[in-house]
């Protein structure tokens, strides 16, 4: 096992104690029953169901040790290449029919992220061919959903972040495109910090962050959406770290953080000349 498996699966270990360290639960008993009454996709290891000890137990390493107690120790197992069994197709085309909303590339994408495929054992064109046999290649359209009125009642319980094309600037002749990079407090709608950068990579929006977490605290959870740079492997370990719980919106679905696309989709204010 290599340090990044054990990474990926102390971020999925702490992925399932987060609502209880944030105290996101109603019931203690009842999350941890209908958490343990689920399959889960673990990273490296695959398929496997966890009974409530278990996640107390983590939960007590995480208190006692942070995010690197959750690292599993160092083992001398290896894995095996398999063959595409038809209970795995089966799991995949009903993964397939509940993300309807991905692209092939990204659905294959998500099988890897969450561990149900290794890259070296099920190439993408494997996933492509099985998809295409049974018609599940092309996207659904999403319908118009209900949406209501929502916010949480204090302030650093969730924070949205997002990133906007901002205005073109001509520098030496040439014409440079600016991209503004955010954090709203779904409370207060304040935004914690906003910069622009004539980049959208990591180190731009990781600057924006590191200047709201220091000007306004610890928020519990941040909701952003599947962009590249909030899927980042040093995003997910920062916010671990923090005891931040990382959350991203469905795929092409930009209504459901309207509070920060509303705050990008103002025009700036402009002094009197």
């Amino acid at each position: 096992m290599t340090n990044e498996d054990r990474e990926q699966i102390a971020l999925f270990r702490y992925g399932l104690i987060a609502p209880l360290l944030n105290h996101q639960v109603v019931s203690k008993q009842d999350y941890l029953a209908e958490t343990c009454a689920k399959v889960h996709n673990v990273p490296y290891y695959g398929r496997k169901e966890f009974a409530p000890k278990t996640l107390l137990c983590w939960l007590r390493s995480y208190h006692s040790g942070g995010f690197n107690a959750l690292k599993p120790k160092g083992r001398s197992d290896q894995g095996q290449c398999r063959v595409m069994s038809p209970e795995l197709k089966d799991h995949v085309l009903g993964l397939r029919q509940k993300h309807r909303l991905l692209s092939a590339v990204l659905f294959y994408e998500n099988l890897v992220s969450t561990g149900v495929l290794l890259p070296n054992e099920v190439s993408y064109h494997t996933i492509y061919r099985l998809l295409k046999s049974q018609n599940l290649l092309e996207r659904d359209v999403k319908p118009t959903e209900e949406r209501k009125r929502f916010a949480y009642d204090k302030v650093n319980i969730l924070w949205q972040g997002d990133m906007s094309v901002g205005c073109y600037l001509v520098i030496g002749g040439k014409k440079y495109r600016t991209n503004l990079f955010a954090f709203l407090d779904d409370c207060s709608r304040l935004i914690p910090f906003a910069q622009f950068f004539f980049t959208e990579k990591f180190d731009s929006m990781k600057t924006v962050l590191k200047e709201a977490l220091i000007r306004r605290g610890i928020p519990k959870m941040i909701y952003v959406d599947n962009g590249k740079v909030y899927h980042a492997g040093q995003l997910h370990l920062a916010c671990a770290s923090l005891g931040i719980t990382l959350t991203h919106t469905q795929p092409y679905d930009p209504q459901s953080k309207g509070k920060i696309e509303r705050f990008h989709s103002t025009p700036p204010l402009l002094p009197n000349p």
